[in-house]
C-alpha cells in the first residue's frame, strides 16, 4: 500500500532557512487554547529564573489565546525543495512544484470547510451513540463474560466504547471540528468536556481535556514531529530506551509495556506538563515587573516527556507536586472505571460477581491501551517517516507538506465499497470505526478543525494530488506500521530527516 518516491538516506545538513521562520513560533504555542478570531500575538522573553529551570521552551508564545488564522499563502524558504535546492536533496524534493500543490490544498480545504452541515453533526451522534451502546453492552455482560476464564466479550466491548469516545468524540470535537454547525452547543470546543461537570457527561478519561487542548490540539499538530516543538515524538521520547545498553529483547518487553499502560503513564502526565508550561508562559507574559509567577510542578530540563517514572523521580527527589497534580487529574476515571461500577455488582452478586466485573474493567483498560497505541502512536513514526528540526508556518504550504511526510494513513473507506456518489458505504464506516477515524491521520494534519466525514471526502483528493507532484504518501496497515514503529523504538531503525535532505 506505500507509496514512496525516491527517499534516501545523506548525511547530515542543518536547514540555514531555520532562522527565517522562527517568526512562526510565537503563533504556534496556544493555536487552540479558546477562541478569539482577531486576537492579537504578543511575544516576549520568559523571564531568566524561568530559563534557569530547564523549561524547554525559551519565549512566551502568547500572552492571549488566539484562533489559527485563515488559511493564507506565506512561504518559508524554497531552498529545501524545488529546483534551486541542493543536488543531495532528495529527487522528489527537487522536482516538487510546492506552491502550486499547496494552493490546491488550500482550495481543497476552503472547499470542505464550506460544505460541513448538519450531516457531519448527525454522523458524529451516531458515532457517540455506537461508543456508548457498545460501552453498556459491555457493563451488561460483564458479570457473566469471564476474562480470567478466557471470556473476553465484555472487556473488547467496554475498551472500544472508552476508545471511541476518545479517539472520534473527544478528539475531534476537541479539535473544533464541529464548531460551525454547534455554536453556543453541546459539540463546540470551547465547552465540550471542559469543567468537572462535562468532564464527566461528555468526556471522562484519564486525560484532562484542558490539559489535552495544549498538548495535542496545539503543540502536537502545529509542531508535528519537530525535535524542539512536538511533544510526541517518539524517536526522541524513548531515546532512554534506544541507547540502553541492553539485549534487544528486553528493550522490547519495554516497548510492550508502555503500551499496555500508555494512557495513563505517558498521555497523562505530558498533557499536564505541557498545561502547565503553557499557562506559566501566558501569566509571565502578562505579570508586572517583579510580580511572582507560578511554578511549575512539572520541571522538566533537556526536554524529558512528563511520564509517571517522571513523577516517581521528582516525588523521591523531594517533589511530590507532579505526583500530586497527577492523582488529581486520574482520580475521576480511576474512581468511576475501577470502583463506581464493580460496586453495584459486588453489593448484588456478591466477591465473585464483583472481581469477575473487577477484572473486565481492568483487561478492557489494557485493551484500550493497546488499541490506542496501535492506532495513533504508529502512524506517526517509522523509517518512512520524517522528523524536522526546523519549524514550520502554520497553513503555510511546508506545512502541509509536512503533514503528509510527517504522517501515515491506514485503510481508508475509499478503497472499499461504497455507493455512488459516496465517500464511504457500510464496511467502509466500520473499517474507519475500528481504526477511530484515525486512518485519515495525513488529512487530518493537513486540516485539524474538520469533521470526521469532510476527512473521507478530502482522502482520495489528497492522495492523488500527492501522486501528481510526486510527494510520498505512504498508506499501510496497522500492523505493518507497528513493526516500523517498535524498531524505531529499540533503536533498529531510524526516522527520517527532513533537514538531512532525505
Amino acid at each position: 500500500h506505500s507509496h514512496v518516491h525516491g527517499r534516501s538516506r545523506l548525511h547530515h545538513k542543518r536547514n540555514p532557512s531555520k532562522m527565517s521562520m522562527q517568526s512562526c513560533s510565537s503563533t504556534t504555542r496556544a493555536i487552540h487554547v479558546g477562541i478569539k478570531p482577531q486576537a492579537v500575538l504578543r511575544q516576549r522573553t520568559v523571564a531568566p529564573a524561568l530559563r534557569a529551570k530547564g523549561m524547554r521552551r525559551s519565549t512566551v508564545r502568547v500572552s492571549a489565546a488566539i484562533a489559527m488564522p485563515a488559511p493564507s499563502d506565506p512561504s518559508t524558504s524554497t531552498e529545501m525543495w524545488g529546483p534551486n535546492a541542493p543536488e543531495h536533496v532528495a529527487e522528489w524534493r527537487r522536482n516538487l512544484d510546492l506552491k502550486a500543490f499547496g494552493s490546491e490544498m488550500r482550495a481543497l480545504e476552503r472547499e470542505l470547510r464550506a460544505n460541513q452541515g448538519e450531516d457531519d453533526v448527525n454522523h458524529l451522534l451516531g458515532v457517540l451513540r455506537w461508543s456508548t451502546v457498545l460501552y453498556v453492552s459491555g457493563l451488561a455482560l460483564a458479570p457473566f463474560c469471564n476474562i480470567m476464564a478466557g471470556n473476553p466479550i465484555a472487556a473488547v466491548l467496554i475498551s472500544t466504547g472508552i476508545f471511541a469516545r476518545w479517539t472520534m468524540v473527544g478528539h475531534h470535537v476537541s479539535h473544533g471540528g464541529y464548531n460551525s454547525q454547534q455554536n453556543g452547543k453541546r459539540f463546540h470546543r470551547s465547552t465540550f468536556a471542559k469543567g468537572p461537570v462535562h468532564r464527566v457527561l461528555d468526556w471522562l478519561d484519564w486525560m484532562l481535556p484542558e490539559a489535552w487542548d495544549v498538548e495535542h490540539n496545539n503543540l502536537h499538530h502545529y509542531k508535528l514531529g519537530e525535535t524542539n516543538g512536538d511533544p510526541d515524538l517518539v524517536e526522541r521520547n524513548v531515546e532512554i530506551i534506544r541507547q540502553q545498553p541492553t539485549p534487544t529483547f528486553f528493550k522490547y518487553m519495554q516497548v510492550y509495556a508502555l503500551m499496555a499502560t500508555w494512557k495513563w503513564y505517558y498521555y497523562m502526565p505530558n498533557t499536564l506538563k505541557e498545561m502547565f508550561t503553557f499557562q506559566i508562559e501566558r501569566d509571565s507574559a502578562r505579570a508586572e515587573p517583579g510580580s511572582e509567577i507560578m511554578k511549575n510542578p512539572f520541571e522538566a530540563k533537556n526536554g524529558e516527556p512528563g511520564t509517571v517514572l517522571f513523577c516517581m523521580k521528582a516525588l523521591f527527589s523531594g517533589n511530590a507536586k507532579p505526583l500530586a497534580a497527577m492523582v488529581k487529574c486520574a482520580a475521576p476515571f480511576f474512581l468511576f472505571h475501577f470502583v463506581a461500577v464493580p460496586l453495584p455488582f459486588f453489593l448484588i452478586g456478591g466477591q465473585t460477581m464483583g472481581l469477575v466485573v473487577l477484572a473486565n474493567m481492568v483487561a478492557a483498560e489494557i485493551f484500550t491501551n493497546l488499541h490506542s497505541f496501535l492506532a495513533i502512536a504508529t502512524n506517526h513514526c517509522g523509517n518512512d517517516v520524517y522528523r524536522f528540526d526546523t519549524e514550520v508556518k502554520p497553513k503555510s504550504d511546508e506545512f502541509y507538506l509536512r503533514a503528509i511526510i510527517g504522517s501515515v494513513n491506514y485503510p481508508t473507506a475509499g478503497i472499499l465499497p461504497k455507493p455512488e456518489g459516496k465517500p464511504a458505504g457500510i464496511i467502509g464506516n466500520m473499517n474507519d470505526f475500528v481504526h477511530g477515524w484515525l486512518n485519515y491521520q495525513i488529512e487530518h494534519h493537513m486540516f485539524p478543525d474538520l469533521s470526521m466525514l469532510s476527512y473521507q471526502k478530502a482522502m482520495p483528493i489528497v492522495k492523488e494530488a500527492c501522486e501528481r507532484y510526486g510527494i510520498p504518501y505512504v498508506q499501510q496497515d496497522m500492523f505493518t506500521r507497528l513493526n516500523k514503529t517498535t524498531s524505531i523504538m529499540v533503536g533498529k531503525s531510524d526516522m527520517l530527516m527532513w533537514e538531512r535532505g532525505d
